[in-house]
């Protein structure tokens, strides 16, 4: 007897095996449908003003404009610019020049300025290596400022002051090892001092720290290479500017290995016809929109081996006519907007990307791929993968369309499969009772 309810419990036993089975494989088939990509709106920023300011702040600062202001207002008497010569310095007021201090040797650091002057409304050193700035700090062609330890290992330009910034007017700016900031670390849309090498300067930046910098006029946006200056970036955290890097009208500036985060706008944004630009090794995270943008014929440079995520708009864009780069090896991910967008930029080389997690994750907009060499890339994981292009040979793009839970489907197997899993037990608990009874 025994034996026979062990052999009754065996067979119910299989039965709801195979309906536990029959139920997970129904689930599997009938439970999932093809779903095709939905897009998510692209992220609702801030629309930025573009100025059409047609002088540039060092020529404004000369005259006592300050940054910004309309050009029918006269000289400021709160822009005052100290303008570095081989031959000395000249303290100016509006505009007009108001002191001449002759140097013996060149002004090279600006402990050593801060001396010269002497005059703590100007330049001041309150504590040995922390230097204040008060005016706007030019250095014309052919002097040499290196801002560096042991002399200088904090630069603090003053935010509530018109018109105070560092730059160079085809002259040579070293910046190692330092932090430059501003009194006003984040942007408020006001003004807030910067850096800018200008006309055929050379600024090379190395193991530095360059923040709270730069606002939205002309130049102005934080750390700037402009006409025809060189140099680069090295190994430094640019982070809390407008812009964190921008260039203009320049040729062979390197940024290589630099984390560019949390800036207010743009990471970097290479513009206006500068050409074969070095971007190789950065880590361009956490900015107000776009994490890497070539905008307006910047062509021939080289864009890789990058970290680019969680950028409240694009990850790296060619933009207007931005042709002939390269954009390759790097990991685009997790960005708000799109992965890799070429808009209005044929001619360019994709290659090696890692792109996942972003809203698009290659876009091309009046961009046509016959003009373009795609090969190597892996998209997966965002919510479309490539938009503007179907296929590419030699790429690995995930497909759009995605196997999805359908609730209907899942209700109607597990109810079918709850029945057969009930009327099992009722036959189990039967055949156990009418044993029980025939005893």
């Amino acid at each position: 007897m025994v034996l026979a309810k062990l052999r009754i419990l065996g067979v119910h036993l299989v039965i709801l095996s195979i309906v536990a089975a029959a139920a997970l494989a129904a689930s599997l088939t009938f439970g999932r449908v093809t779903q095709a990509p939905r897009l998510p709106p692209f992220p609702s920023l801030p629309v930025r003003i573009h100025d059409n300011a047609t002088t540039d702040p060092i020529a404004r600062a000369n005259v006592g404009l300050p940054p910004g202001e309309g050009h029918g207002k006269g000289p400021d008497p709160g822009v005052r610019v100290m303008m570095v010569t081989p031959e000395g310095v000249s303290l100016r007021t509006a505009g007009k020049h108001v002191k001449w201090i002759g140097t013996t040797h060149a002004v090279r650091d600006l402990a050593q300025l801060a001396a010269i002057v002497a005059d703590p409304a100007w330049i001041s050193e309150p504590t040995p290596g922390v230097i204040r700035l008060r005016a706007a700090l030019i250095m014309e062609r052919g002097t040499v400022l290196t801002v560096a330890p042991p002399s200088v290992h904090l630069l603090r330009m003053m935010a509530n002051v018109p018109g105070v910034f560092l730059g160079a007017s085809g002259a040579r700016l070293v910046i190692r090892a330092a932090t430059i900031t501003s009194s006003q670390p984040s942007y408020a849309g006001t003004y807030r001092p910067f850096v800018l090498a200008d006309e055929g300067s050379s600024m090379q930046i190395t193991y530095a720290r360059l923040a709270g910098l730069g606002w939205n006029w002309n130049d102005s946006y934080g750390v700037a290479w402009k006409d025809r200056s060189t140099g680069g970036a090295t190994r430094s955290t640019f982070t809390g500017n407008y812009f964190g890097l921008y260039t203009g009208r320049v040729s062979g500036v390197k940024f290589i290995r630099n984390a560019v985060t949390g800036n207010f706008f743009y990471g970097v944004d290479p513009h206006t016809y500068s050409s074969h630009l070095t971007v190789v090794g950065n880590t361009v995270t956490g900015n107000g929109r776009h994490g890497i943008i070539f905008s307006d014929h910047v062509n021939g440079s080289t864009v890789a081996d990058n970290f680019v995520r969680a950028n409240a708009a694009n990850g790296i864009m060619m933009d207007d006519d931005s042709t002939g780069n390269v954009i390759r090896d790097n990991t685009v991910a997790g960005n708000h907007g799109d992965g890799i967008v070429l808009a209005r930029s044929p001619a360019n080389r994709v290659v090696g990307n890692v792109v996942r997690g972003n809203r698009v994750g290659l876009r091309l907009t009046g961009t046509r791929p016959r003009g373009l060499k795609l090969s190597g890339n892996v998209l997966s994981g965002n919510a479309v993968n490539a938009q503007g292009v179907l296929r590419a040979a030699g790429n690995t793009i995930a497909d759009d369309t995605r196997r999805v839970w359908n609730a209907d489907g899942l209700a109607v197997v597990w109810v079918l499969g709850a029945v057969l899993v009930t009327v099992t037990l009722m036959s189990l608990t039967a055949c156990l009772l009418g044993d029980r009874q025939a005893l």
